[in-house]
């Protein structure tokens, strides 16, 4: 962790596998987990699971509850996976901030379920207020979906876009879709060229592609039509929304409240800092080696996003198509970055504290300001390309360019931030990217039904996996609850 000084004001950087400020519960539960020793260094099991991610923790809960006996093992030294809240204040938790998963929308059932059994309330997103629009050098403000310098022939685009990618996506099933009518035809075709060829309006592109791949992966690159279509399934109805926080949630306290408090009810039933590097696999049960601990089960659960998954070692081999299939699988890159300030003064200007530029280190951000509505807070994504090239930059260097695209957007207001604070996923060596691992082309006609299957007694789950949600908290919670689900029938 660093801590650096700048301008007589706080600058904060969370590196990979550190967090800064991070809650007392978090550190509660480090104490009383139990993490991997010299001393432990033989398990046994019914079923153990690889990842202590929201996918992971659910599958336990749910195992655990039908009287199996679990075992998680996580590589950090904290539970949440790509769900990280810190809290700046020590002892406050009401001022919080989420550098991982957050937002909560409407048909997220069964993680708001799991929220309302734990006892972790939801607040609405703050979202009133005009957004600010930044295009070619001049900055405007609108309501509504377009800004008003938009041609009607524009807007027209979009919605008749929107209506043909529904249409479309409605073929998909969401739990085969390489069996799509249109499947071979989709997948060898990327999302960004049937943009091209069906939409001749540069503006309702970027719009139509921000509606998929600005909310799933931050590079649209080689993400296949087929792959952009079982997301706008997937998320139900996403691609509409193109300002979808006013209609989100999120949790009061923050997001990593959830895999806390289920590690709570698990207490010592995980192990941190205990990386799985093999797996020998048969139909018997499985041994899984990880740093000073060998465990034997039953069966086991990889939560692991499948790139990740693809890293660690399997005897016998695994399949070559699932091993093609991690290889295919990359993760988008995004680093989270966060400025607080004493008042939500944007909010005095009539502003929401949303962004859609088209230029900048940062082109899209949301008022993050906790339930009390004190501090104010901005979040800004550094995504895709603008990511790779700021990463190996200083912190000072991405803060000056941060603060200077939030000066554009909300005025001199937003240069003197009280702190600022951010997080590179794609440096997080266990995560290695967010938002989550993404299908490039041929990827689901070729391989899509190895990303579920089951080989031997190693079960695969993650929110890669599920066929609703797909990449997000709530796909997270299914796929866990699917994974239990399959293992209790077979147990």
């Amino acid at each position: 962790m660093r801590h650096l000084a700048q301008l007589g004001r706080r600058t904060f950087v969370t590196l990979a596998g550190s967090a800064v400020g991070a809650s007392s519960q978090v550190g509660t539960l480090m104490a009383a987990a139990p993490s991997a020793s010299a001393g432990s260094d033989a398990r046994s099991c019914d079923v153990v699971i690889v990842g202590a991610g929201l996918s992971g923790l659910r599958a336990a809960m749910v195992l655990s509850a039908a009287n199996v006996n679990v075992l998680v093992l996580e590589a950090r030294d904290r539970v949440g996976g790509r769900l990280l809240t810190i809290y700046p204040a020590e002892g406050n938790t009401r001022f919080f901030i989420d550098h991982g998963g957050q937002w909560v929308s409407a048909g997220q059932d069964r993680l708001i379920a799991l929220a309302d059994e734990l006892g972790v309330p939801l607040f609405p997103t703050w979202g009133t207020g005009a957004a600010v629009d930044w295009h070619n050098g001049q900055r405007s403000i609108y309501t509504g979906m377009f800004p008003s310098y938009w041609s009607s022939d524009a807007q027209n685009q979009v919605l008749a876009g929107v209506q043909q990618l529904e249409e479309m996506a409605n073929t998909v099933p969401l739990d085969a879709p390489w069996t799509a009518p249109n499947a071979d035809q989709w997948d060898t075709q990327t999302y960004a060229d049937w943009l091209a060829a069906n939409t001749s309006s540069e503006l309702a592109r970027a719009m139509l592609e921000r509606g998929v791949t600005g909310v799933f992966n931050s590079s649209p690159g080689p993400l296949s039509l087929l792959a952009a279509l079982f997301v706008i399934r997937s998320a139900q109805d996403l691609i509409r929304h193109f300002h979808p926080l006013g209609r989100d949630q999120r949790f009061v306290g923050g997001a990593q409240r959830i895999p806390v408090k289920i590690a709570q009810r698990l207490r010592g039933k995980i192990l941190l800092n205990s990386y799985v590097y093999q797996i020998n696999n048969n139909s018997d049960g499985v041994e899984v080696i990880a740093d000073q601990v060998t465990v034997r089960a039953r069966r086991a659960i990889v939560t692991l996003p499948p790139t990740l998954a693809g890293r660690i070692r399997y005897n016998p081999a695994l399949p070559a198509s699932r091993d093609h299939l991690t290889e295919s699988t990359p993760m988008g890159w995004v680093i989270k970055v966060h400025c607080i300030y004493p008042t939500r003064f944007w909010v005095d200007a009539g502003l929401s504290g949303a962004v859609t530029s088209d230029e900048g280190a940062v082109r899209t951000t949301a008022d993050n300001s906790p339930s009390s509505g004190k501090p104010g807070i901005l979040v800004g994504f550094i995504e895709g390309s603008a990511a790779r090239r700021l990463a190996p930059l200083s912190v000072e260097q991405r803060r000056a360019e941060v603060i200077a695209d939030f000066v554009r957007y909300f005025g001199p207001e937003a240069g003197n931030p009280l702190e600022y604070f951010e997080y590179s996923w794609g440096d997080d060596a266990f995560a290695r990217g967010a938002y989550g691992g993404y299908w490039t082309q041929g990827l689901w006609t070729t391989y899509g039904p190895d990303l579920r299957a089951p080989i031997g007694s190693v079960h695969w789950a993650g929110t890669e996996t599920s066929p609703d949600w797909n990449g997000k908290m709530e796909g997270a919670v299914q796929s866990g609850e699917h994974a239990a689900a399959e293992i209790l029938t077979v147990l």
